[in-house]
């Protein structure tokens, strides 16, 4: 009994009309699928037939472009091949190729492209006449910003690398087409500026790529976990992104870009730390602005992940550390609660990660609410039943705060599972075991990699790059770029880069 799960045939598609015509509806499963469409008519006496996916192909241009000029075709001219002079003559497609091998030609028709055989000619002509139904490029969903573009990417590849194209106008943009998977290929595009990007870094992400040993990557989330250097990590190791301006600022800066099918966002490899810190919009306000948010920022960050292990190593271990205003708020409150400080930290930790994974999956605007609603209703009711401390609950909602400040939702994730683990860490050792933790935590994110580059780099280890790191500096000192970027090329500029007014002295 034949298999339903088969990788693609192989095949080599001839002259034989008959033998090219029952080989594709048997590899197509054109009597076991409705809309697998082959139409049979006669071209310039020979018998011919047409092969494409009902409702993902356009049927107008199908109809204008392909079918009509087909069936009106001038009379070949002696000496003169026919599939050529279909694509010369006849087709007024730009996008037609020959096609010779059955596997390739299969991927193109299951893409969305139709299929001309005929007989005495050799191998197929593909039509690239997509026209299935797609989203127009809109607003990003969790990359908003008060100062810059408002457009995102969407499921469409061809899309995806137009808008890239559109802000970056140059031909050194490279977009190399690949596919990954053995049995349902999928389509991707990498895109690098020639020069400026490490070849040894595009090198390794094609090998990395044609590695990937599955039968199917259903998105680019999938592929990220394929290629990443420290599958083990918590923290990310590929910058994400849904903006095509960020998009390209990834690419300025020596970076390579990962498109795929389906999917509406953007992979940036190598990576390090800062471009999950950074947030989209920095570059767009003046430069006082930008660092004082980056800051802002950091202390978010710094809050989250340290605040309620802080307070669970003061309270239980350490209460000498605290003022004895506070230590007596503490200790009258926790008399009435039936749970440990550490149980219950541990507890409200969870509900409130669970609040915010509700929050995520109700639909539409009661997601909002709903947060709102149980953070409000549970604490109020949880502190008047006596079931957690007061100041538990407002260590837990700072913390919250801090880590809605962290840009990246990879990131977010990271330091939510590392707050855990330094509260778990605290309960058991106190300012020791926070200690241990934390130091065990910075030596393994210290020991990351980024497509063979350093997690931390250009600060360790230490390399010459752009002054856009922890605070911005303003753009017209940045005359270097990211320090993943071929060192050959880090200059931006060889002269000033701001255009001085006669009056006005450089400083």
């Amino acid at each position: 009994m034949e298999q339903a799960w088969q990788p693609q045939p192989q095949g080599v598609i001839t002259e034989d009309y008959q033998c090219n015509l029952a080989l594709l509806q048997k590899a197509a499963r054109a009597r076991e699928s409705e809309d697998v469409q082959i139409h049979e008519f006669l071209l310039l006496g020979h018998p011919a037939a047409l092969i494409y996916i009902d409702g993902m192909v356009n049927s107008e241009q199908l109809q204008q472009f392909l079918l009509e000029p087909a069936l009106h075709a001038p009379a070949l001219p002696e000496n003169t091949d026919l599939a050529e002079h279909l694509m010369q003559a006849v087709l007024p497609l730009g996008s037609v190729s020959q096609v010779f091998h059955l596997s390739p030609l299969l991927t193109r028709i299951f893409s969305g492209d139709a299929a001309l055989i005929c007989d005495t000619m050799n191998g197929a002509l593909a039509a690239d006449l997509k026209g299935f139904v797609r989203r127009i490029p809109g607003k990003p969903v969790n990359e908003t910003v008060v100062v810059g573009p408002h457009e995102g990417f969407n499921e469409s590849l061809r899309d995806n690398v137009v808008l890239i194209r559109r802000l970056m106008r140059t031909p050194a943009l490279i977009s190399e087409a690949m596919t990954v998977g053995n049995k349902i290929p999928a389509r991707i595009c990498l895109l690098y500026l020639d020069g400026i990007a490490r070849q040894e870094n595009v090198e390794e992400i094609r090998r990395r790529i044609r590695g990937c040993n599955v039968d199917y990557v259903s998105s680019l989330g999938m592929l990220e976990q394929l290629i990443e250097d420290k599958p083990w990590s918590l923290l990310p190791q590929a910058a994400s992104t849904e903006r095509p301006d960020r998009a390209v600022s990834f690419l300025s800066e020596g970076q390579i870009i990962i498109l795929m099918e389906n999917a509406p966002r953007a992979l940036a490899l190598p990576m390090g730390f800062l471009h999950l810190y950074h947030a989209p919009d920095d570059t767009n306000m003046r430069w006082q602005y930008g660092t004082f948010l980056r800051l802002l920022r950091m202390a978010g960050m710094l809050i989250a992940l340290l605040l309620p292990a802080l307070f669970v190593a003061l309270s239980m271990f350490h209460p000498e550390g605290m003022s004895l205003s506070l230590l007596t708020s503490v200790l009258e409150t926790q008399a009435r609660v039936p749970l440990s400080l550490f149980s219950s930290m541990l507890l409200v930790l969870l509900i409130f990660s669970l609040i915010n994974e509700a929050g995520v999956r109700v639909p539409g605007a009661m997601g909002g609410s709903l947060s709102i609603v149980s953070g409000l209703i549970l604490g109020q009711a949880a502190v008047e039943a006596d079931l957690f401390s007061p100041l538990v609950i407002i260590i837990v909602a700072v913390s919250g705060l801090g880590s809605y400040a962290v840009p990246s939702f990879s990131l977010t994730l990271s330091l939510r599972l590392a707050q855990l683990l330094l509260v778990l860490a605290s309960g058991i050792g106190g300012y020791l075991g926070l200690t241990l933790g934390l130091f065990f935590l910075l030596i393994r994110a210290a020991g990351l990699t980024s497509l063979r580059s350093p997690y931390f780099a250009p600060n360790a280890p230490k390399r010459p790059s752009n002054p856009d790191g922890v605070v911005r500096l303003p753009v017209w000192r940045q005359r270097l770029r990211g320090g993943i970027a071929n060192p050959f090329h880090m200059n931006r500029t060889l002269g000033r880069m701001r255009a001085w007014e006669k009056n006005e002295e450089e400083p």
